[in-house]
């Protein structure tokens, strides 16, 4: 059985949904990073980065959300994956630009307009990132025109990976008006895989 070590509010709801995608049975090992669960000994023996999320199937040890879940789409899931190179590079792209350029701009306005202690706030980095955010969603609004879908004609882990960074944006009330953006990550909220694991925290 796959053993899944993560925690809610974090990276691993995004590996949580892809496990709930594959059908296979897991075990999810829920470890608080807030309260030191990933720097003890005991986690640190079995992942050294002391992060989560973090998967061991068989002798697969994986770190990394987006890693972890191409592996288990390719793996598991091959309809959520491509043997087709241009669709491959198509699914890495969205998903590596949605971590990579989307995320950290949500991330500052989520901590420093909510999560941090309000003395360590700088409205000035707030402003800053929903600056950055506004090209950023736009390119995205208008490559979802005419389809449904980040890559072919199907829900692929690029979708997923995109969506648990969008659905980030849209907690901070960032979305805009991108009326194509709203109803791509509605349906991908909406798959039963999401609503299982959003559901389970």
């Amino acid at each position: 059985m796959i053993l899944f070590y993560g925690a809610p509010m974090s990276s691993a709801g995004r590996t949580h949904a892809m496990l709930e995608e594959t059908g296979v049975p897991y075990e999810y090992v829920r470890v608080g990073p807030m309260t030191g669960g990933t720097r003890t000994p005991e986690y640190l023996a079995i992942n050294p980065a002391g992060k989560v999320p973090f998967l061991i199937d068989g002798d697969v040890r994986l770190g990394e959300s987006i890693a972890i879940n191409f592996y288990l789409a390719e793996r598991y899931v091959p309809a959520m994956w491509s043997s087709d190179l241009s669709e491959r590079a198509l699914i890495y792209q969205w998903s590596l630009w949605a971590i990579t350029n989307v995320q950290p701009e949500v991330l500052t306005v989520m901590f420093h307009s909510a999560m941090l202690p309000e003395p360590q706030r700088i409205p000035a980095l707030v402003d800053k990132a929903k600056e950055r955010l506004v090209p950023l969603l736009d390119h995205f609004d208008r490559a979802l025109e005419g389809r449904e879908h980040l890559v072919g004609d199907r829900y692929t882990v690029a979708d997923l990976n995109a969506a648990s960074v969008l659905n980030l944006a849209r907690a901070m009330s960032l979305e805009g008006d991108r009326p194509r953006l709203r109803a791509w990550l509605d349906r991908a909220r909406a798959r039963p895989a999401w609503q299982r694991a959003a559901a389970a925290g």
